[in-house]
């Protein structure tokens, strides 16, 4: 695969977080995502381990940190021979080095602003992976903008929907859409070889060399003076001899014993003037080499650190970095204070001297008062531990007797309810045997709405109805609405008796079945939580919920009293589950009466197409000569402003039920046909069903 002169889309990682190695995988170039054919070419994941660069051998790691995540691999403007892509020498799986390849970190760098765009909706500019982006909306793709201000960059332009230049790329389990607008690059980047590494060139034997210059000269290499009218020849000819390989070289020239004084501005002028007195000349080897000897060019490198200190010294910045590399070997800060030791002549070494040893009396000092600033420290710590030990025991000795103050009151509130307690059980015993029915209701607490609807979907459930999705919401609000009454309807009388258990069960709520119709009950004071009762009749001084049950096997509905019209109540219809069987009801505690409407009864506006329907309903109704109770209007109002956000079915959902709860008892009571009334619940399968 080659990337040799192309920009590439990469992902950087960071491989061993203990051995700082970093790491890139080849997303994307200008021409499309990177095939998993292409990254076969490295093996081991598709990755090329990251080295650093000779330039920034100290800023590599916090670089690569910096810049994890997408970012670019730039070979557009290297030259080929720069060969920043090459095999891993280290490469050996069984040792931990699993990268076959390697990629120079001065190839790699951030995202830049005008290279790659990222398409995107309006509402996902911030979230970019890009600096700029592209806005898409529909096929209308425009850009470039800002990310961080999504502000138009220059003139903004229009991309078509179908270009060659927009890729979809896959990235953290997304798909990407990118714009890569081609660039055309300089001839000599477009012509670059294929390979991924350029191979070295081979050694040079310098005895074949010298074998080929044994060739024949032309004959205008000879003419060196053409003054003579014809050549002179004063030896006979002879055989030209082969070369013997000794290699030329100029010999050493004096030192002159001119000394320039250092000056880095002069040296580097005379380095620019007359650069060959800086170049490395050929000495003679000092023994006697071979044919085959390699021969080489060796440099200096104490020239190349002359020239090389000439260009840092022009910075303030280079210079330290050029201190701080000098210092970090250890043999080079010994030699520098034996230089600056030997030359106590120099002034400013002596001022260097004087102010060390300055520094090394404040160092002492300091190390003295940091000495004493320690046993202060210490000090001031036991001390602040004596004086919080003896506010933590006061204010445990304080908290002991505030406990003990509870207990004696506690108890003499005990003792204060005992006689409250005796004259309770006398009067519960007066009351039995006067052949009174007493109720308590207890002490309920305020329980959520979405603990309510949990609990009754578990009763009626154990008790083996079945229940549906809105059910019990629908139930605990027709509830609210008609706390003083409810109308249980089932097949049978003794269903009718276990929906009613199942209902009591969830709010927690006791239940008493009353029997003989005309039986008398009483409630005792002090709680808040329902009590149920199970009876025929309208009883004076029940103030809790009624529950009418009767076995009439003609007709299940249990609204046939005169009073009930007097006093309209929610008739909640249950039916029994073929498949279940009934278990034992669970056991919940009591939830006090408050909470149901709270809960339940936040309403909002209803809408005037719902308002329609109610009317259209009472309007038939009247018309037939049977009129709905204002009473059940306003009850069905409420129940469809509470529960129309609720329902799955929305609005429609709590009309209908509404319909089937309170006004379809009141059309049975009056022998309403489901015939006169079908048109109008045709859209309202619930009523419907509950008439036919």
């Amino acid at each position: 695969m080659n990337f040799q002169g192309k920009a590439v889309l990469v992902f950087l990682e960071e491989d061993n977080i203990a051995r700082a190695y970093f790491r890139v995988r080849p997303l994307m170039t200008d021409e499309g995502a990177v095939s998993s054919e292409a990254l076969a070419a490295f093996p081991d994941g598709g990755y090329l381990r990251i080295v650093p660069d000779k330039n920034e051998q100290h800023t590599f790691k916090e670089r690569m940190r910096s810049m994890c995540g997408l970012c670019i691999m730039d070979l557009r403007h290297m030259a080929p021979e720069a060969n920043k892509i090459r095999t891993n020498k280290n490469y050996s799986p069984s040792r931990g080095e699993t990268n076959q390849f390697i990629v120079y970190s001065d190839a790699v760098r951030v995202l830049p602003d005008d290279l790659l765009y990222q398409v995107v909706s309006q509402e996902d500019v911030q979230n970019a992976v890009t600096p700029r982006v592209y806005i898409r909306s529909g096929a209308n793709i425009q850009g470039p903008f800002n990310r961080e201000t999504s502000q138009p960059v220059g003139e903004a332009a229009q991309l078509p929907p179908d270009s060659n230049e927009i890729h979809s790329l896959q990235y953290n389990g997304q798909e990407l859409l990118f714009y890569w607008p081609r660039i055309e690059l300089p001839p000599q980047v477009q012509d670059a070889p294929v390979e991924i590494a350029v191979e070295a060139p081979a050694p040079i034997n310098a005895y074949e060399q010298i074998q080929e210059l044994n060739a024949a000269l032309p004959e205008s290499a000879n003419r060196l003076h053409e003054q003579a009218a014809v050549s002179v020849d004063f030896s006979p000819e002879q055989a030209q001899k082969p070369l013997v390989g000794t290699r030329f070289y100029q010999m050493r020239q004096p030192m002159s014993p001119y000394r320039r004084a250092h000056n880095s501005l002069v040296e580097t002028v005379d380095q620019q003037r007359n650069p060959s007195r800086y170049e490395t000349r050929y000495e003679a080897p000092g023994a006697v080499l071979p044919r085959s000897a390699e021969l080489r060019d060796v440099q200096n490198p104490v020239d190349a650190f002359k020239r090389a200190l000439a260009n840092v010294c022009q910075t303030p910045e280079m210079q330290q970095q050029a201190v701080t590399l000098m210092l970090a070997q250890a043999s080079v800060r010994s030699a520098l204070a034996k230089s600056l030791s030997d030359e106590k002549k120099d002034l400013t070494i002596a001022a260097m001297h004087s102010q060390l040893q300055e520094l090394e009396a404040e160092r002492l000092m300091t190390l003295m008062q940091l000495d004493d600033a320690k046993k202060n420290l210490d000090a001031f710590k036991e001390e602040t531990l004596r004086s919080a030990s003896k506010a933590e025991q006061a204010k445990l000795d304080e908290l002991k007797a505030l406990q003990q103050k509870a207990r004696e009151a506690v108890d003499a509130a005990n003792a204060s309810l005992a006689p409250i307690e005796e004259k309770r059980k006398e009067a519960a015993e007066a009351l039995e045997k006067a052949g009174s029915s007493a109720l308590v209701a207890a002490a309920g607490v305020y329980t959520p709405k979405a603990a309510l609807i949990e609990r009754m979907e578990k009763s009626l459930q154990a008790a083996g109805f079945s229940v549906e999705n809105g059910d019990a919401l629908a139930m605990l609000t027709a509830y609210a609405l008609s706390p003083d009454g409810l109308l249980f309807i089932a097949d049978t009388t003794a269903d009718a008796h276990s929906a009613l258990l199942a209902f009591a069960a969830a709010l927690g709520a006791p239940y008493y079945d009353a029997g003989n119709p005309e039986a008398e009950f009483t409630v005792l004071p002090g709680g808040n939580s329902p009590v149920f009762v199970a009876a025929f009749g309208n009883k004076a001084g029940i103030t809790m919920a009624e529950a009418r049950c009767a076995d009439l096997s003609a007709m299940p509905w249990i609204a046939q009293s005169a009073r009930l019209v007097q006093r309209p109540r929610a008739a909640l219809t249950f039916h029994a589950s073929q498949e279940a069987v009934p278990r034992p009801l669970p056991g919940f505690p009591a939830v006090s009466k408050d909470s149901l409407p709270a809960e339940l009864l936040k309403e909002s506006e209803v809408s005037p197409d719902a308002l329609a329907v109610l009317t259209a309903v009472r309007k038939e109704l009247a018309s037939l000569g049977k009129p709905l109770p204002l009473a059940l209007a306003g009850m069905m109002h409420r129940f469809i402003s509470a529960t129309q956000n609720d329902f799955t079915g929305g609005v429609a959902e709590a009309i209908d039920r509404a319909v089937s709860i309170f006004a379809v008892p009141h059309m049975r009571l009056f022998d309403v046909s489901a015939d006169e009334i079908s048109s109008l619940l045709a859209a309202m399968p619930r009523s419907l069903a509950a008439m036919k």
